[in-house]
């Protein structure tokens, strides 16, 4: 009896298998480790807090909206554009909590920086290019900041010390209840656009993909850095 064709992976299991390792890199870096066990320096949770919630949730808004209106079909659209308002409706709450990590760090509430950081920069210019660049590559581009946040969540649930001084902030920043359901409506769009595409679909998501995901990994290394632009 011959054998049939192999089965090709589905694409959100091939960026699964690609995540992983970079997953593993950014959990194991110093600043979530340090925010795992309550020894991040005070100005190291601050830089990522405010460039967090001043800049990189914003540029996310923004790059949802757009790469909603790309989307050929309405349910991609839908799923985008609802994420889009969910994200500009937390500015609020982020700007709350951006205030009550300064009276607890000692911290002025007012911004440390006149704008993104150079890694911020980068990663934000990357969410607003891709989806300009095609619907394929905005979807890559944007998947990593929903994965990464619920997969660093779930690491800080079962690792983090929620009895340091770090473990009101750690709360608010976990994913919220749902959010696992929205990021694997998420993958399916990733498997029927690449399943539209082909190869080409496929090409460019993956490679927007890493690049997002490279990013997230250069703010977690920022943060730990507290980078500010040499000149």
């Amino acid at each position: 009896m011959t054998a049939g064709p192999a089965t090709r992976a589905r694409p959100q299991d091939e960026l699964a298998a690609l995540a992983a390792p970079l997953v593993a890199r950014v959990t194991a870096h110093p600043f979530w480790a340090g925010l795992r066990d309550g020894t991040l320096p005070p100005e190291a949770l601050w830089w990522f807090a405010e460039q967090d919630a001043r800049y990189v949730v914003p540029a996310y808004a923004r790059a949802l909206a757009r790469c909603a209106a790309g989307a050929d079909r309405l349910e991609h659209a839908g799923l985008l554009a609802g994420a889009a308002q969910a994200t500009v409706g937390s500015l609020p709450r982020l700007d709350r909590e951006l205030g009550r990590l300064a009276e607890t760090l000692g911290r002025p509430a007012g911004p440390a920086f006149a704008g993104p950081a150079p890694a911020v920069h980068a990663y934000t210019s990357v969410m607003l290019a891709a989806p300009v660049t095609s619907f394929a590559a905005g979807v890559g581009a944007l998947l990593p900041m929903s994965w990464f946040h619920l997969l660093v969540s779930d690491d800080l649930r079962e690792r983090a010390d929620r009895s340091s001084r770090y473990g009101p902030w750690i709360e608010q920043y976990l994913a919220y209840d749902g959010f696992a359901d929205y990021v694997a409506a998420w993958l399916a769009m990733v498997d029927e656009v690449v399943e539209a595409g082909g190869d080409g679909n496929r090409t460019r998501l993956v490679e927007w993909f890493l690049t997002g995901a490279r990013c997230e990994w250069e703010f977690a290394d920022a943060a730990w850095r507290r980078q500010g632009w040499a000149v």
